[in-house]
């Protein structure tokens, strides 16, 4: 990301509110990125109010279609800190102007600006648990589930590189503090270490998963010291 915890750097989202209205390029590789990672809850959330997937598709890609050309979304409000609560706000903006009435060729010029996988995202969400919860608080159950899997994505990827992608699998089953200690003998020697090392190995990974976790929510707030109230809104933490 742009900056670390130590500094209070800008994050992804506070240098796209920097730029404003500007032309920059760094803000605008920032939104992309921003908009790539984080557009399932948005498909979910345009599905959960009655779309059928294929108009789902056309309004997400619309929206973002909006977004990315800078314009304006009456009602959202860049200055409210957080990315995910901008991107719920502009949806209901979207959504009030009756985009599903429009044809599809006339939603982006009939362009898609984001690489979507229907068939990925519309699988992610039929797998979602039910949900009755409001918009806002479904939105947010949503967003927090991407937050994980790109957290864990990014902890693989770190012990892959290390020439470790066995043991980040060997200690996957053990991320959740409640899997308790049961089966620790013979994951670690089937993992080669000593039962000791196995559950250091795991005190460690839990703790690192926690760490890409909140790596990805300093992306999302205008600053990095907004993450800590941001995990405890999304995971009780």
């Amino acid at each position: 990301m742009a900056g670390t915890r130590a500094g209070f750097h800008t994050t992804r989202w506070s240098l796209v509110q920097q730029a404003g209205a500007a032309e920059s390029t760094a803000a605008q590789d920032a939104l992309n990125e921003l908009c790539t990672a984080y557009w399932r809850p948005l498909y979910a959330e345009v599905r959960r109010r009655g779309f059928s997937p294929a108009d789902a598709q056309d309004v997400t890609q619309e929206f973002f279609a909006r977004l990315l050309r800078r314009q304006s979304f009456g009602r959202a409000d860049r200055q409210r800190g957080r990315f995910r609560t901008f991107l719920l706000a502009a949806l209901d903006h979207v959504l009030m102007d009756h985009w599903r009435d429009e044809r599809a060729q006339k939603r982006g010029d009939g362009a898609a600006v984001l690489p979507l996988d229907a068939d990925e995202v519309e699988q992610w969400y039929q797998e979602l648990p039910a949900n009755d919860a409001d918009a806002a608080a479904a939105f947010d159950q949503r967003w927090a589930l991407v937050l994980m899997e790109r957290g864990l994505q990014a902890l693989r990827q770190d012990y892959a590189a290390g020439g470790r992608g066995a043991l980040f699998e060997a200690l996957k089953p053990y991320l959740a503090a409640e899997a308790g200690d049961e089966g620790y003998a013979q994951a670690a020697a089937d993992a080669g270490l000593s039962e000791n090392s196995f559950r250091v190995a795991v005190h460690r990974f839990r703790k690192r998963f926690r760490d890409s976790v909140r790596e990805q929510v300093e992306a999302t707030v205008a600053d990095p010291a907004e993450a800590a109230e941001e995990m405890r809104h999304l995971f009780g933490v």
